[in-house]
């Protein structure tokens, strides 16, 4: 009885073999098209060679492939090859069983609305309705070089990913991995997947996830990460979501409503440190100064994708790095909504103070507009400008208000338009590179030489203000104000930020003897100290800034210069006699004439008559006799 059965069944599958054989590859492609419409609602069109193979497996190839809608109006797949393996036992028992799928070269073309509407019907859903069909299973699936184009609703390319490559196996404990790959402009992305216990249905089912994702040049490590997946109706929900990427952790959870034509998703993300962008090296004093010197970035960001989804997130993080920007901790509350991204930062720390305010990031327009009305208390200025700015002329407890807005795809471009006001306050801290005190110690000395910045040199201050208007990358002030245990400064002048330039004129004064305590007595004022007589230029790039007397200020009255010059020596630094030659001569003679500290101080005003960044010798006056 047992050989009876299997002589019945050996004959079965020889009878099969021989209808196969007879049936034409284009009935068999017609066959493919009508199961397609059926169980997708869509159109397949077959326009190269359809072939068929029975040995070892059957196998089925098309190429020249797309899938359409049902009128033929927009075509979503199109592919070079498609080629599937089939399970002869599976389709003995009525099955449909691909063991392997290969698609070769195909483009997926997704519409991506920006504005959120409603899902618009599929045809699967016209032409299926409620009536329950069995589809295909797979077991493993082959993508090459593929393409997802993304088009708007009438039509026109927003964007695509291309280099898609993916191999994906179903296990015979009913799980599944998946590896691939893709490239978003210049950035490849890799992906690693595991998923347990997968289901046939995802409705209703939770699937228990790991993902490795790498992503060189953008991410230092590799991130690794675990959650489970759920689906309810058009709800996908991400539950028990933690990984972790070097030494960062993360954990928090996700949902995406696919309910409306455009994506909406929610999600609490709470990280330990975050590293958005990887920091610059630091190569010491060569590298910081070529960091003050060289011009913004020109890198051009894509914010466009901000337009093809709707979010509200919660982020909160023990330490936020933006590349070598700092602030820990931080929280930030964000909605995004028709491509503006508006963020609200609460709870942060940010280098020794706080930050409150708002960000906000336009990206519905042409060109992405930026926003920032941000209030900074008790901030330690030294690390915060070397940080942001590669800037490190000023250190000490800073308030600041920043209102400003922008617009730019890049930091250059941004920079460039940069509008609106700052308030800027300092207390407890210095000038860095310069020493004024000294400066006007050495009055003879440098007024011949030139003063030049030196790193070590410092101006301590125990109060700097300024208001600052912002236009097109430039910052206006009118009272700069400075008030030190030794000096005291007032200025005017802008400060190029698109440039990394200084403009600026300021009028130091020493303090000298009892300081004056009346009502008169306000940051600046003549009446708190001895006054050089003249405003000295602040000139130059950040990197190597130029500082001298102004020119014109001296020439106007050389004799109240010196005079104010030697009460200043008398006062601080002994007799006054110390500016010139030594002797009698350091002083006027009767009816005015000069002596030899005279003539010295004329002729360092010959010199300061030349160029300020050159240093080469005598100026346009010779030796001003």
């Amino acid at each position: 009885m047992r050989w009876l059965k299997i002589i019945i069944t050996g004959i079965l599958v020889v009878v099969a073999f021989l209808g196969i054989f007879g049936i034409p590859a284009n009935f068999v492609a017609e066959t493919v098209k009508s199961r397609v419409a059926a169980q997708t609602g869509y159109s397949l069109r077959v326009a190269g060679e359809t072939t068929i193979g029975f040995w070892p497996t059957p196998t089925i190839s098309l190429r020249d492939v797309t899938l359409s809608t049902g009128d033929g109006a927009v075509d979503r797949l199109k592919a070079e090859r498609i080629g599937a393996v089939l399970s002869l036992r599976d389709l003995w028992h009525g099955h449909t069983r691909i063991t392997e799928l290969t698609v070769s070269h195909p483009t997926l073309r997704v519409p991506l609305p920006r504005e959120r509407g409603a899902v618009a019907s599929s045809p699967a859903a016209a032409t299926v309705g409620s009536a329950r069909t069995e589809s295909a299973t797979i077991d493993h699936i082959v993508v090459e070089q593929g393409t997802i184009a993304f088009y708007d609703r009438a039509g026109r390319p927003e964007g695509q990913i291309e280099h898609v490559d993916l191999d994906a196996s179903r296990g015979t404990d009913n799980g599944a991995t998946a590896t691939g790959s893709l490239r978003l402009g210049s950035q490849l992305i890799k992906l690693d997947l595991q998923a347990q216990s997968l289901p046939q249905r995802l409705e209703e089912q939770t699937i228990p996830l790991r993902v490795t994702l790498q992503a060189p040049g953008l991410l230092q490590q590799p991130v690794l990460l675990s959650a489970e997946l759920r689906a309810r109706n058009s709800v996908l929900a991400v539950n028990s979501f933690s990984g972790r990427s070097g030494e960062t952790s993360f954990n928090g959870f996700a949902t995406v409503d696919f309910g409306a034509a455009k994506p909406v998703v929610k999600a609490d993300l709470d990280f330990n440190r975050l590293q958005v962008l990887p920091p610059a090296a630091d190569h010491g004093t060569a590298q910081h100064q070529t960091a003050l010197s060289e011009p913004w970035s020109d890198h051009q960001y894509d914010f466009d994708a901000l337009n093809f989804f709707d979010a509200q997130i919660r982020l909160s993080a023990s330490d936020l790095a933006i590349a070598s920007f700092h602030v820990a901790p931080v929280g930030l509350n964000a909605a995004l909504n028709g491509g503006v991204l508006t963020g609200n930062i609460v709870n942060s720390s940010l280098y020794g103070g706080t930050a409150t305010g708002t960000l906000l990031l336009d990206a519905s327009g042409t060109a992405p507009a930026h926003t920032m009305n941000v209030r900074l208390a008790g901030v330690k200025a030294l690390p915060l400008l070397t940080d942001v700015a590669s800037f490190d002329s000023l250190e000490g407890a800073m308030d600041t208000n920043i209102n400003v807005h922008a617009s730019g795809a890049s930091q250059q471009a941004a920079i460039s338009k940069l509008t609106g006001a700052m308030d800027v306050h300092l207390s407890n801290g210095a000038v860095r590179g310069i020493d004024l005190a000294k400066m006007m110690h050495n009055l003879t000395n440098t007024i011949l030489n030139g003063w030049q910045y030196h790193s070590e040199d410092r101006t301590p201050l125990t109060d700097l203000s300024a208001h600052f208007d912002l236009a097109n990358g430039v910052a206006t002030t009118n009272n700069l104000a400075l008030i030190g245990p030794v000096v005291r400064m007032t200025g005017a002048g802008s400060i190029n930020i698109s440039a990394k330039t200084l403009q600026l004129k300021v009028d130091p004064r020493l303090l000298i003897g009892q300081q004056d305590t009346s009502d008169s007595g306000s940051i600046g004022n003549p009446k708190q100290g001895t006054g050089l007589g003249v405003p000295v230029m602040i000139q130059g790039s950040w990197s190597e800034p130029r500082i001298y007397p102004d020119v014109a200020g001296i020439l106007n009255d050389p004799r109240g210069v010196f005079e104010q010059l030697k009460s200043a020596g008398k006062g601080l630094f002994g007799d006054a006699g110390q500016f010139g030659n030594s002797g009698s001569s350091g002083s006027f003679g009767s009816g005015g004439q000069k002596g030899g500290v005279f003539d010295d101080l004329l002729g360092g005003i010959g010199n300061i008559l030349k160029d300020p960044g050159n240093n080469s010798g005598s100026g346009f006056l010779g030796n001003g006799r």
